[in-house]
Order: structure tokens, then C-alpha cells, then sequence
């Protein structure tokens, strides 16, 4: 198994991840949202259609990003984002959730479920279905009790864990 942050000093990999996921947080300003728990226990960091249309100049500016703060880890992180693109659906337009978050004490305790009953109120006022992928298969269940259903087989970027697609259509 392979893992994109790969740093020998867990502390200066810790800082990558989060650098990684600033570019993205960022990114949501623009182009989707973040939803965040009361509490600060939880985040989840999603893109709205709109994404799909970023420029080539905007594409590029992000390579940059991701090329400076992830250093000697670009290139785990460029093939794992690469095959998520690779298996993203194209059609029909919908929002994407990014990133879940969840800190290790308040997990189990229904948060998720309110992150994503949030969300779920957004596409459902905006009508758009939404797709996002699984980490963990346990995820991919929750994940069917609040309204989503499976996306297709188990995704396989060589040399990573496989992920869990998952779908869900406007109410």
C-alpha cells in the first residue's frame, strides 16, 4: 500500500497533508463550499459543477501549488489525483465532495450525518446530484443510510487503497 505523504518526520508530513488541503480549501472559495461543525470538530469541503470549467491557466496555477507545498511528495500526490480524475464522472454536472474531516475524538457521534445533512440541503435547493468517494468501506455504509447509493465497483489507483464511489440524486 502506498500513501502520497510519505515524509520520514511525521510532524513535517502532517504539514504537507495540511498544505495540500489548504489548496483545496482555497479552491472551494471559488468553486463549492465548506462546511464546517459547530464545534470545529469536523469539516466537509465540497465543488459545485463549476469546477469542471477551470481554465487551463487556473489548472496549471494549481500544478504550481501542489508542486511547491507538497515537495518531495508531488508526485504520490499528482498520480492520486490523477486517478481520481481519471474515474471522476463527467456527466451530469454535479457537486463533488472533496474532503471529510472528522477529529479522532468525535467520531460516532452523528457528525457526519449533520455535515452531510447540510450538504444535502444544498443540492437538494440547487437540484444537482452529487458524487463523492469513499476512504473506508464503513464510510461507503454510512454513507447509504443518508441517501447514497453506490457509484460503480471499488476504484483502484495502483499502489493506493481503493476507494468507494458513491452517488446521490436530488430529493
Amino acid at each position: 500500500m502506498k500513501f502520497a505523504f510519505t515524509g520520514p518526520d511525521p510532524r513535517l508530513r502532517l504539514e504537507t497533508m495540511r498544505r495540500f488541503f489548504r489548496i483545496y480549501v482555497n479552491l472551494a472559495k471559488d468553486y463549492g463550499g465548506t462546511l464546517i461543525d459547530e464545534n470545529d470538530a469536523g469539516v466537509l469541503v465540497y465543488f459545485r459543477p463549476e469546477l469542471a470549467n477551470m481554465t487551463y491557466k487556473e489548472n496549471e496555477a494549481l500544478d504550481a501549488q501542489l508542486r511547491q507545498q507538497c515537495g518531495s511528495d508531488y508526485l504520490s500526490v499528482a498520480a492520486f489525483m490523477n486517478g481520481l480524475d481519471h474515474y471522476h464522472p463527467a456527466n451530469p454536472p454535479h457537486y463533488y465532495v472533496f474532503l471529510v474531516a472528522v477529529q479522532r475524538a468525535h467520531r460516532g457521534n452523528c457528525l457526519v450525518n449533520r455535515l452531510f445533512s447540510e450538504l444535502n440541503t444544498i443540492l437538494d435547493r440547487d437540484k444537482y446530484p452529487c458524487y463523492a468517494e469513499c476512504t473506508r468501506f464503513s464510510m461507503r455504509t454510512l454513507m447509504r443510510r443518508l441517501g447514497y447509493s453506490d457509484a460503480g465497483q471499488p476504484l483502484g489507483i495502483e499502489g493506493f487503497p481503493p476507494l468507494y464511489p458513491i452517488w446521490r440524486e436530488p430529493q
